[in-house]
């Protein structure tokens, strides 16, 4: 089954979605049952949810299947002048075609311990020769043995995550969320 076709968006470098703190606040949850303490705890900094955005080495995306099951797979990623890249792959992926026709994506870095839960949308991309040749630099760099071309992207395999809201915790009551504007 295939979706609409996919619009791929040149890019270019640019201030990224994460190079300014969003307001943050507490969650609502867990729910009071749990006992976990209302008051109290610190907020997770936002340089530390950076630093796990940009080290991260395996980065989990759910998406959508058309009819409603959800599809969850690591990826590899780089953090670029402040936006996260996520490899997809081929498009005749199960990912890829999902993200044709829902857009809509949650990532989630490796690690129980120490949480980084995005929620937002996946946008097609495209970078330009600079561009192409920082996410190239970056991902070889992350990924010994990986070296790919600052074009192996111009038809597809690569997305850039425009968050909406950002969940990070490392134990309770230390639950901190970030709501981003929308660009």
């Amino acid at each position: 089954m295939t979706g609409p076709a996919t619009q791929i968006e040149r890019a270019t470098l640019r201030r990224g979605a994460f190079a300014e703190e969003p307001s943050r606040d507490r969650p609502e949850s867990p729910p009071p049952s749990y006992g976990v303490p209302r008051r109290g705890g610190r907020f997770v900094p936002w340089s530390d949810v950076i630093e796990r955005l940009r080290t991260s080495v395996g980065y989990w995306i759910a998406t959508v299947t058309p009819d409603g099951r959800p599809h969850v797979v690591p990826i590899w990623g780089v953090f670029v002048e402040a936006d996260l890249f996520l490899e997809t792959g081929a498009p005749g992926t199960i990912k890829n075609r999902n993200l044709a026709v829902q857009p809509e994506i949650a990532v989630h870095l490796d690690g129980v311990d120490d949480v980084v839960l995005i929620r937002g949308r996946a946008t097609p991309t495209a970078p330009d020769a600079e561009l192409g040749t920082a996410l190239a630099t970056a991902f070889h760099q992350k990924y010994p043995g990986y070296e790919p071309g600052p074009a192996d992207w111009d038809h597809g395999g690569l997305i850039r995550v425009e968050p909406a809201t950002l969940l990070a915790w490392r134990d309770m009551p230390t639950a901190t969320r970030w709501r981003f504007r929308e660009r």
